[in-house]
């Protein structure tokens, strides 16, 4: 039996910029975390704002692959979860300002660009979302596209 292979350190930038996409095995439990998970993670964010290293210790993520481009996630399903939940909130305040064009131009440009680096895109041809995190099938309709 082989030990741990090829641990790194990695951004969530890195993690979901890069083209990859990650599932949530079968096995895997439903997505719960609860307010105070949440906001534990909220302070640890906000700590950041005022860190010059602005970085943060977000804990294992333990994958699994066997083409090096689709991944299952064995271990910490929650915090990536919760993390890219974040972005669709921003996504969707950003779609609001938009709307009320609020600097429409320069946020449109931010909700394609987080859109498209952290979340997923929508096929020009099909139009069928192509998101990077699948979430089991009693969570995923926590992470959908936002239009």
């Amino acid at each position: 039996m082989k030990g741990i292979q090829g641990t790194s350190n990695k951004t969530y930038r890195q993690l979901m910029g890069n083209g990859l996409r990650y599932e949530i095995p079968k096995f895997q439990r439903d997505y719960s975390w609860e307010a105070e998970h949440w906001d534990d993670l909220w302070q640890d964010i906000r700590a950041l704002l005022g860190d010059e290293d602005n970085e943060h210790y977000m804990g294992y993520l333990v994958l699994q692959t066997s083409n090096n481009k689709e991944f299952q996630i064995i271990d910490g399903q929650q915090r990536l979860t919760t993390m890219s939940l974040l972005i669709l909130s921003t996504l969707k305040c950003l779609k609001e300002l938009v709307d009320s064009g609020i600097e429409a131009e320069n946020n449109l440009k931010r909700k394609d660009s987080l859109l498209n680096s952290y979340i997923g895109y929508v096929d020009p041809v099909t139009l069928i979302s192509n998101n990077k995190l699948k979430l089991n099938r009693n969570s995923d309709d926590y992470y959908q596209i936002v239009n």
